[in-house]
C-alpha cells in the first residue's frame, strides 16, 4: 500500500526470476512526505496511469528495458517485481541480483521556484560546484546542460547522497553506475522531447531502476509523469507542484516543517485542510488535459492544457488578491 498507488503481488521475486504483480494508481496525493491528504483528485490515477505506460512503451521503442508487461486497466497495470533490500539492515550484498536499485536519480533540466536545490543551497548542505554548476543559480534558471542528483530510496526520509555514498549503497560497480546515469539521461531526454512536442518544458524529475537476474539495469516504478515530474507552461508550474504550492500558504506547512526541524515525524500531529474545490477541479483538468495531449488519446474530451492553466493563472490572481485584502485589514 502507497500513498498514491498501491501493488498487489501475485508471484513473489526470487533471487533468480522476477515477480509479477499489479500497480493500481488511486486518486489520491501526497505532499512533503506527508501521506495520503483529506482529498481526492477525481482520475488522477487513471492519468498517471495511461502516462506511466505510454512512456514504457516509447522507451521500450528506444530501447530502454523496464519492468513494465501490460495495461491492465485505465488505472491498473502489470510489472515485473523485483526484491526489496535494505541496506541500512545488511541485507543488500556485493554480488546479488534480481533486486530494487535503493537510490533515486534526479535530472534537473532547469530550476524552477520551489526547487529542493535552493533550500539545499541556502544551508549550506550543497555548492554550486556539488552541483557542476560554475556560479550560485536564480529560480526560474534553465541549465546549459541537465544535472543529476541522486538519493536514498529506502530510508524514512530520503538525504541526498554523493556519487561514491551511492555506488557504495548500491552494491553496483563503477561502470554499472556509468551505465545507471546513461540511462537516466536518455529517458530525461525523451521526457523533454515529448513535453515540447505538446508546448511544455520539462524542468526537473526523478526515476528508479532494478537490476534484474542477470544485473540488467531496468527502469522500474514509474516516470515521466505530473507526480514524479515537474513540467512548465509558460512559468507556471504544470505537476504536483501546483498542490505544494497550494498548502505552503496554510498554517498546516509552518507546523509540519516545524516537527520536521524538532525531529517529530511529518506532520503526524496535526491535519492538514481540504482543497478549496476550485482547485480540486483545476488539478482534475491539470491531469487530464495532459495526459490526453501526452498520449494522443481521448478519454475524458478534457479541456487543452492552455486553457486549464489559464483557469489556474487566474485563481491564483484572485487568491493573492484575496491575500492582499487581508493583509491591508480591509477583509477578514
Amino acid at each position: 500500500m502507497g500513498s498514491v498507488k498501491d501493488l498487489a503481488v501475485q508471484k513473489p521475486a526470487t533471487e533468480n526470476e522476477p515477480g509479477i504483480g499489479v500497480f493500481k494508481f488511486t486518486d489520491d496525493y501526497s505532499v512533503f512526505d506527508f501521506g495520503k491528504m483529506p482529498d481526492v483528485i477525481p482520475d488522477k490515477g487513471e492519468a498517471l496511469c495511461r502516462m506511466a505506460a505510454y512512456n514504457f512503451e516509447e522507451l521500450g521503442n528506444l530501447g530502454v528495458k523496464s519492468h513494465f508487461r501490460k495495461l491492465v486497466s485505465g488505472n491498473e497495470m502489470e510489472v515485473d517485481i523485483v526484491r526489496v533490500l535494505f541496506p541500512q539492515k545488511g541485507e543488500l550484498k556485493e554480488g546479488m541480483s534480481n533486486y530494487l536499485v535503493p537510490l533515486e536519480v534526479i535530472f534537473r533540466n532547469s530550476l524552477p521556484d520551489g526547487s529542493s536545490v535552493f533550500k539545499r543551497l541556502a544551508n549550506g548542505s550543497t555548492t554550486p560546484e556539488k552541483l557542476g554548476l560554475s556560479s550560485m543559480p536564480k529560480p526560474g534558471e534553465k541549465l546549459e546542460r541537465p544535472i543529476m542528483d541522486v538519493s536514498t530510496k529506502l530510508e524514512p526520509t530520503d538525504r541526498y547522497l554523493s556519487w561514491e555514498e551511492a555506488t557504495e549503497m548500491s552494491k553496483m560497480s563503477q561502470a554499472e553506475i556509468g551505465g545507471l546515469k546513461a540511462k537516466a539521461m536518455q529517458i530525461n531526454d525523451f521526457l523533454t522531447k515529448r513535453a515540447e512536442e505538446i508546448g511544455l518544458e520539462h524542468a526537473d524529475g526523478k526515476v528508479e531502476f532494478g537490476l534484474n537476474p542477470g544485473r540488467e539495469i531496468v527502469l522500474i516504478d514509474v516516470c515521466g509523469t505530473l507526480d514524479e515530474n515537474r513540467f512548465l507552461w509558460k512559468g507556471i508550474h504544470v505537476s504536483k507542484q501546483i498542490l505544494r504550492d497550494y498548502y505552503k500558504t496554510t498554517p498546516w506547512y509552518e507546523v509540519i516543517e516545524g516537527e520536521k526541524a524538532e525531529g517529530k515525524g511529518h506532520g503526524e500531529f496535526t491535519v492538514p485542510e481540504k482543497l478549496p474545490a476550485e482547485l480540486v477541479k483545476i488539478t482534475e483538468n491539470m491531469y487530464k488535459s495532459v495526459c490526453e495531449a501526452w498520449t494522443g488519446k481521448k478519454v475524458w474530451n478534457a479541456p487543452g492544457i492552455e486553457e486549464v492553466m489559464n483557469s489556474y493563472k487566474a485563481f491564483l490572481e484572485k487568491k493573492q488578491g484575496m491575500r492582499g485584502r487581508n493583509l491591508k485589514g480591509e477583509e477578514k
